[in-house]
């Protein structure tokens, strides 16, 4: 009962992440003819995707995804009682609950890069002689950056080490479970979302939640067949 409500709740937030992606990252790409001026003196176009993005809509991608935590978290669970015997799969399963923890963070930088971003464009925009804004903004990337540099590649290290055994066929699923999961989707998934969709570029910045959700859709189905523990 516990590997399966586990798995629900990973479920749960890869969808709440999706729609928090969907919400912060979705945007257009910036006209770079209009804000030209603006990309250069900024030093990169990231600044200027926030331009016209309407502060609800980002504060409430910041805060579903980053509230859903604890679910992703329990989520792991799961993942401990698949791999359990084999001591590299559960240091992989070990880095990714650090790498999961260290998420919130990461996500929830867009939201004031955002805000300072827009600021930044308003004082260009006039011609202000204060670059505070400008400066803060840029700190506000250079913070980004840092914050998913650790959480997503503990995330990763850790995914490859949950999937030595599981190809290898040392748990209780079999060895093509590993199609499914998120190092294995990454790729084709991708390169699906660069082709036209309704809504585009809504997912673009969820790649990796959407994978997710497929794991743990894949996840739920196998166990019934292949139980877990």
């Amino acid at each position: 009962m516990w590997v399966t409500l586990s798995i629900i709740s990973l479920l749960i937030s890869a969808i709440c992440w999706i729609i928090g992606d969907a919400l912060i990252v979705g945007l257009p790409k910036p006209d770079k003819t209009k804000y030209r001026q603006f990309i250069e003196r900024m030093g990169d176009d990231a600044y200027a995707f926030y331009v016209g993005a309407d502060e609800r809509r980002l504060r409430v991608g910041a805060l579903i995804a980053d509230y859903s935590v604890p679910f992703m978290l329990f989520g792991v669970y799961a993942h401990y009682m698949l791999v359990r015997d084999s001591t590299l799969g559960v240091v992989g399963v070990v880095l990714m609950a650090v790498g999961i923890s260290l998420s919130p963070l990461a996500h929830a930088a867009f939201y004031p890069l955002a805000l300072t971003s827009q600021l930044a464009h308003r004082d260009f925009a006039a011609g202000e002689k204060d670059d505070s804004n400008i400066r803060t903004a840029r700190q506000m990337f250079t913070f980004l950056k840092y914050a998913w540099l650790p959480a997503v590649g503990l995330t990763y290290a850790g995914s490859l080490l949950f999937c030595i055994p599981l190809v290898l066929g040392w748990t209780a699923f079999p060895w093509w479970a590993i199609l499914f999961t998120p190092l294995v989707l990454m790729f084709p998934t991708v390169a699906l979302l660069k082709l036209p969709y309704p809504g585009k570029p809504l997912l673009d910045g969820a790649v990796f939640n959407i994978i997710l959700a497929i794991w743990a859709v894949a996840m739920l189905v196998l166990s019934q067949f292949y139980p877990i523990g």
